[in-house]
């Protein structure tokens, strides 16, 4: 595996050797912290002699826990993603993720397998606050897309752009929904997949159903209907993750339901709680979860938390709307609205924390 001649660091082309010895020549401490740590990581993947590379898990497929990335795998996935957006040497692209991620090591070995010019910025919930010219493409999580939105920052300086690590908020979605300079793309992976093995595009007029499969990427369902994955030349054989989906008959993409974890039984109905509240959302345009609470009868009912800065919110006109589409046993039980549902680093709904809010500030 030789990195591609034509790669390029903040416009400065470098050879293997110069980039390894520019690492070594900012062990002294001149420059950041966090630029410090990609040089580093740039080092370690060159030399492999430094064996395989550790990585933690984020938890789809289970516990979270460390994985051993190889780098010829990450070659390979690096290359799906180059084929994909049709990105060719000189490319400007834009580093903008914590290079402890899956997704920021990614970013920097497509550089160094495409012969991309590596644009690197500071990780931070605005990063195109520096960026002055136009790039090829940029990853970025759903936090950074978020405030660059709320902020005005120009996001049609991207190209293409593609979010992962997270969901991505009714409102950014609405927004990015209407984006014609930029298109935007959202993720679907895992460190154990090296990344993203599946893109939905979700701006202009015609977006994705569900999510398309890169080059090489095999999936089916498990007995629980969760999907397994296989993507040719980057993992291990098969994947069993805990999402359920379901699966185009072509076998070329799915569509997210949820996750088997996040599945609440009431009355004996499974119900998929991510499903609804795309629904939910749509009807009455605010941010929401559906949680669940012990019920005598039903065993589980479920409880609807809507986000809202409504001194007065319209409880009772949105339980009317939902009951005009959603089945008797899909309508919440309890509504209860909330300034802000919290929410994790990368800005996914926290379940766990809303549900200990419910439990002892609501009952």
């Amino acid at each position: 595996m030789e990195m591609n001649p034509n790669f390029r660091l903040d416009g400065r082309s470098y050879d293997r050797d110069e980039l390894l010895d520019l690492r070594l020549a900012d062990s002294d401490h001149s420059t950041p912290e966090w630029k410090r740590e990609i040089l580093s990581f740039i080092h370690l993947f060159l030399d492999s002699s430094k064996g395989e590379i550790s990585q933690y898990t984020s938890g789809t497929t289970g516990d979270p826990g460390r994985h051993l990335l190889l780098r010829e795998s990450m070659w390979q996935s690096a290359r799906k993603t180059l084929e994909f957006f049709k990105l060719v040497p000189g490319d400007r692209v834009l580093m903008c993720l914590p290079i402890r991620y899956i997704a920021g090591k990614m970013m920097v070995v497509r550089a160094l397998v495409g012969g991309l010019d590596l644009i690197l910025t500071e990780p931070s919930g605005r990063p195109l606050r520096e960026l002055s010219q136009p790039v090829s493409f940029a990853a970025m999580v759903p936090l950074q897309v978020h405030e660059s939105l709320v902020h005005g920052d120009n996001l049609s300086r991207i190209s293409k752009l593609i979010i992962g690590g997270g969901e991505i908020g009714y409102t950014s979605k609405k927004v990015l929904a209407c984006l014609n300079q930029t298109v935007v793309f959202e993720s679907f992976g895992m460190t154990e997949t090296y990344t993203h093995f599946a893109l939905r595009r979700i701006s202009g007029e015609t977006p994705d159903a569900g999510f398309r499969l890169l080059d090489g990427v095999t999936i089916s369902q498990d007995h629980r209907d969760c999907l397994v994955v296989n993507v040719k030349g980057v993992t291990q054989g098969p994947i069993t993750t805990n999402d359920l989906v379901e699966i185009d008959p072509s076998g070329s993409s799915f569509k997210w339901l949820g996750r088997y974890d996040h599945v609440i039984n009431t009355g004996g109905i499974k119900v998929i709680p991510e499903l609804l509240e795309e629904q939910i959302r749509n009807s009455i345009g605010c941010d929401c979860l559906l949680l669940s609470e012990p019920d005598e009868r039903l065993g589980s009912k479920l409880i609807l938390v809507v986000e809202t800065s409504q001194d007065d919110p319209p409880v009772k006109e949105w339980l009317t709307r939902l009951k005009s589409f959603l089945s008797p046993y899909e309508i919440p039980k309890r509504v209860i609205t909330m300034k802000e549902i919290p929410r994790n680093l990368s800005m996914k709904p926290d379940r766990k924390a809303t549900q200990k809010i419910v439990s002892t500030q609501f009952n």
